[in-house]
């Protein structure tokens, strides 16, 4: 993990996962070893250890969470490899979205970034003071299916 930005200061989401707008850039992107994001500013020692396992070993999954509402204040988002069947490693988004009482929530999917991403240019960079309702939903892309957000207000 060297190299990252130090956890208590925010990095400017337009400087740490840029706009997602082509396959090539994505792979540039996510490939690249500063890609990492982290809203929440820690500063006690108890803020830090909720950082900390937000960050390393969330509670929930939020594919566990489908039609559900989180109540999001700050995200984690780091760059983690992924093995697929043929044993190809890749490098994936990890998102981890804190709720309003610390409890972390997370995913490996493109879906959820993407959602994510756009969630940020519309309501702004988190931390939220007031949390922002994202409610996960699970939509079919031909095969596929993937995780996005709803925001329900």
């Amino acid at each position: 993990m060297e190299n990252y930005e130090q956890i208590n200061e925010r990095v400017p989401f337009e400087q740490s996962l840029a706009t997602v707008d082509s396959g090539e850039k994505m792979v540039a992107e996510l490939t690249s070893e500063k890609v990492m994001y982290c809203s929440m500013q820690a500063e006690t020692m108890e803020e830090k250890a909720k950082l900390f396992k937000a960050m390393n070993n969330p509670e929930k999954r939020i594919a566990d969470c489908i039609n559900t509402v989180i109540e999001v204040q700050d995200v984690y988002v780091e760059v983690v490899d992924c093995t697929n069947q043929d044993g190809e490693i890749t490098q994936c988004p990890r998102v981890v979205l804190i709720d309003k009482n610390g409890i972390g929530y997370q995913a490996v999917s493109i879906g959820v970034f993407s959602a994510l991403k756009k969630v940020i240019r519309v309501f702004g960079e988190p931390h939220w003071e007031k949390p922002l309702p994202l409610m996960v939903k699970q939509i079919t892309r031909g095969a596929k299916q993937m995780l996005t957000f709803d925001v329900k207000f």
